[in-house]
């Protein structure tokens, strides 16, 4: 029974130990794993340093501003006159079509006929909306020959392009 308090003294002391051995002018022992940043901002804490949201979050500085809504309508225009063109053969609509294209979207965008594509002339077009605060997408919407088709578009920085995530017609209630 003498084992209890001999381990109990033992533990309490290792305790006392590696306490001390974290104290001022002593550097705490390096861990095996990272730790985050994201939740840990109490007052008080790295005060006197201005660190920006993308070092604690990974949310990019992004406004909606006239220089990002004539990009989107630009690239979102450009997009629609090279996917509406059924008579171009396969390889030539993709390979032309592929760099406006958001990685996951150009995978899917192979797999497209341009010849099933119904849309022969856009009429009218682009209007962009886009949802409240989020200067990162954009929706933008033509009237075709073929009714109404939207194309979603994305950016990941204010100075990164836009990005076709997704075309599909639109029909609306």
């Amino acid at each position: 029974m003498r084992r209890k308090p001999a381990i109990t003294a033992a533990l309490a002391a290792a305790l006392c130990l590696s306490a001390c051995a974290t104290g001022p002018g002593n550097k705490p022992a390096a861990q095996s794993t990272p730790t985050a940043s994201i939740g840990q901002n109490s007052p008080g804490r790295d005060e006197g340093h201005d660190h920006g949201a993308e070092e604690h979050y990974g949310v990019p500085d992004v406004t909606w501003d006239p220089a990002a809504e004539t990009a989107v309508k630009d690239t979102a225009s450009t997009v629609m006159g090279l996917f509406a063109r059924p008579d171009v053969p396969e390889a030539a609509w993709y390979s032309q079509l592929a760099p406006y294209l958001a990685p996951e979207y150009a995978e899917d965008a192979k797999y497209i006929d341009p010849a099933r594509v119904p849309i022969r002339s856009v009429t009218d077009g682009p209007a962009i909306t886009r949802e409240a605060g989020n200067p990162l997408t954009a929706t933008a919407t033509f009237s075709t020959d073929a009714g109404n088709w939207q194309i979603l578009l994305h950016r990941s920085g204010q100075q990164q392009p836009w990005l076709v995530t997704a075309i599909s017609p639109h029909n609306p209630a």
